[in-house]
């Protein structure tokens, strides 16, 4: 039997992750209307194999084939139940309870709350108070006004916020001003996630009250008890650019040593009377209440499901493989929540395991060590690479840069963060019993986290220390994966033939490199932007982009954060900016403006300048194939003074069933496209007298 196959045999539940993580992964093919139709579809398809079965049931191809379709459906229908549907809200008084701390922002509180006997929850952005700042999970405050729904921007290639908050159960959002809220502080409404977050934040003052600097208290709250939401975004984004970030992530070494100290502590229940039971139910208590504390990330999840399968297999003297303690963990994670499996921690924390797990020993066998100390620094190295190796492909495909000194940060950070893993647990422990302890102890930590953020600014400058701009296709990732898969079987098994596949693979990943850069080299776009405040127009060729847009007031900084992920995807290494005026006048290699049009790639484009009136005339709309109107409120009689163009762009429109739309939904069209378009449009018999493409710009 290979190596597979026996995975496979010591986990069998392997075969139950691979459908579930299809079903809800996959579009819904179907929607099961009834709950008991799942059972239904069970009892007859149990009834057919009894009839028809021959030897042993469980032997039999067709109940593989039927497990695999039942987890498959039961995995369709979790993603449907899943689904929050939120309605829109009237204009009313509403209560709600703040479910997190306040969060600061530039020039508000942001405040995570849910409503008083409902299951939505909102996001209510409050002016800076002394009220609000001191606010607690529990607390309840009321308002009245009209909660909207959150939905994206719609630019190219954005983050989905949106659907990131509708994971967490967030559906709306709201502006208050001071006079419009009222905080009821002795109104509280706890429960098991907000007492957590209390206690969690009591742990945090512990530090900060023995002495340690408030930059570091953040950074130590991170490592410890999960508190990332106060560490600042520069220091996030350093930790990150050195392959570090995931120390800043509660995992396996967190649970690991609550494991450890429970362990110490009440070892001598072991030797008596029903002391095994007595030992793990206190051992189980401690790993979930500090998976509570911490916030219950995924990859914290995944190391206290982990440590309860071992622990209760300790407790039943049964054994419980890695490859089975892995897979029941995630197929219990994904069966309670399907959108965890979209979550870039939850594929993070699983890569990094199972790398470790297969990769580790193989590296770690190919040198010998005779002394201690050199055996300890390969052993830590072996680990890291393999992480590595196993994340390279998400980190890739969520960060679009690779940390090229990823492990020599990995070798000073990870023994130092370890290290104030256990002093910060001692600091905590101390402040209840000693102060002046706690504050000697506190020195050695700020000491240790002085030394990280050294380490890492200073690995963070090194020259060339990051690769940024890689945006891989998911076919070069899949090649990026197959020459990884290809490399560890090559250290295992050391055949020849390995190593000529990671050589044809490497070169099929070169050409596809070539090929996507020829389209680049060679792609013409016309896209629009939706911002908060201002409009804006990308005319990109190549890997140049012409960017214009109106209401001068608006800084550079600020459009190019929305129009960054674009910029991103499609290369783009040359921005060129203009404000939009009425004098607007610029020439370059195919692209020029004069007045009102815009001249690119022969494509016309009529700019409506702000200031004019909706008018009948229709000398004010002159030929051109794209319109872009500024402040046209169409109605039925505007349908005569727009035929002269195909493609009508516009901030937003009334009266849509007046027109034909083709494409209601495109977020941006690409020249040649719009070429197509035009053509197709103006030919006889056409029932589209115009191509309307609708933006939904924002507010």
């Amino acid at each position: 039997m290979d190596h597979s196959g026996s995975i496979l045999t010591s986990a069998p539940f392997i075969r139950f992750v691979i459908p579930l993580c299809l079903g809800v992964s996959m579009p819904l093919i179907s929607s099961l209307s009834h709950p008991y139709t799942i059972l239904i579809l069970f009892e007859v398809i149990w009834l057919i194999l009894m009839i028809f079965r021959k030897g042993n049931f469980y032997s039999q191809p067709l109940w593989g084939v039927f497990l695999f379709l039942l987890l498959f459906i039961f995995g369709q229908e979790r993603v449907r139940k899943n689904a929050i549907i939120f309605p829109v809200l009237p204009k009313q008084q509403y209560f709600v309870v703040v479910d997190e701390y306040p969060e600061e922002k530039e020039k508000t509180f942001r405040l995570v709350g849910q409503f008083v006997n409902q299951e939505p929850r909102i996001l209510v952005y409050l002016p800076k108070s002394s009220l609000v700042k001191n606010a607690k999970p529990g607390d309840v405050f009321s308002f009245e006004g009209s909660p909207e729904l959150l939905k994206n921007d719609g630019n190219p290639f954005e983050f989905d916020y949106c659907r990131y908050l509708k994971s967490r159960g967030i559906g709306y959002r709201i502006f208050l001003k001071e006079s419009q809220y009222c905080l009821i502080n002795k109104a509280k409404q706890p429960n098991i996630f907000r007492n957590a977050l209390i206690v969690r934040k009591k742990f945090v003052d512990c530090l900060s009250h023995s002495g340690i600097s408030s930059e570091n208290v953040h950074l130590i709250g991170s490592i410890s008890f999960g508190a990332r939401e106060e560490v600042d975004k520069e220091t996030i984004q350093s930790f990150t650019n050195t392959g570090v970030i995931h120390v800043l992530a509660v995992s396996g070494m967190n649970v690991g040593l609550i494991y450890v100290i429970l362990d110490f502590l009440f070892r001598f229940l072991k030797s008596r009377r029903f002391g095994y039971f007595l030992h793990s139910f206190i051992m189980l208590s401690g790993i979930w209440s500090y998976t509570l504390i911490t916030g219950m990330s995924p990859s914290i999840l995944r190391a206290a499901m982990m440590f309860s399968f071992v622990l209760l297999g300790t407790t039943l003297k049964r054994s419980s493989g890695i490859f089975n303690s892995l897979a029941v963990s995630a197929f219990l994670l994904i069966a309670l929540n399907p959108e965890i499996i979209r979550d870039a921690g939850f594929q993070l924390s699983y890569a990094a395991v199972l790398s470790i797990v297969v990769i580790q020993p193989h590296i770690y066998k190919q040198i010998e060590f005779g002394r201690r100390l050199p055996d300890k620094i390969w052993l830590l190295i072996s680990v890291t690479l393999a992480a590595q190796m196993g994340t390279i492909p998400f980190t890739l495909l969520f960060f679009h840069q690779f940390p090229v000194y990823f492990l020599l940060a990995n070798m000073i950070v990870i023994p130092l963060v370890t290290l104030i893993l256990y002093l910060s647990f001692v600091v905590v422990f101390l402040s209840f019993i000693s102060g002046f302890l706690a504050t000697l102890v506190a020195f050695v930590l700020n000491l240790c986290t002085d030394l990280v953020l050294l380490t890492v600014n200073s690995v963070e400058k090194l020259p060339h220390s990051i690769l940024r701009g890689l945006y891989p296709s998911y076919f070069q990732l899949g090649v990026i994966l197959l020459i990884g898969i290809c490399l560890v079987y090559y250290i295992k098994s050391k055949r020849i033939m390995l190593i000529q596949t990671v050589l044809v693979l490497a070169i099929v990943l070169a050409i596809s490199s070539g090929v996507a850069l020829f389209y680049r080299q060679s792609r013409a776009e016309v896209v629009f932007f939706n911002i908060p405040g201002t409009r804006a127009l990308a005319l990109t060729s190549g890997r140049n982009a012409i960017v214009i847009y109106d209401r001068c007031g608006n800084t550079v900084e600020k459009i190019g954060y929305f129009m960054k992920p674009y910029f991103g995807e499609r290369r783009i290494r040359n921005v060129e900016m203009f404000c939009l005026t009425d004098s607007l006048r610029f020439n370059g290699k195919n692209i020029c403006a004069f007045r009102d049009f815009i001249f690119f790639k022969g494509i016309r484009i009529y700019v409506q300048p702000s200031d004019q009136k909706d008018s009948k005339d229709g000398t004010l709309f002159p030929s051109a194939e794209v319109i872009w109107l500024r402040n046209l409120n169409l109605s039925e009689e505007a349908n005569q003074l727009i035929t002269k163009s195909k493609i009508i762009l516009c901030e937003k429109m009334c009266n849509l069933d007046t027109f034909h739309c083709m494409y209601p939904e495109r977020k941006f069209l690409t020249v040649d496209q719009a070429v197509k378009l035009t053509m197709e449009s103006s030919k006889p018999g056409n029932p589209s007298e115009m191509v309307c493409c609708y933006f939904n710009q924002a507010e």
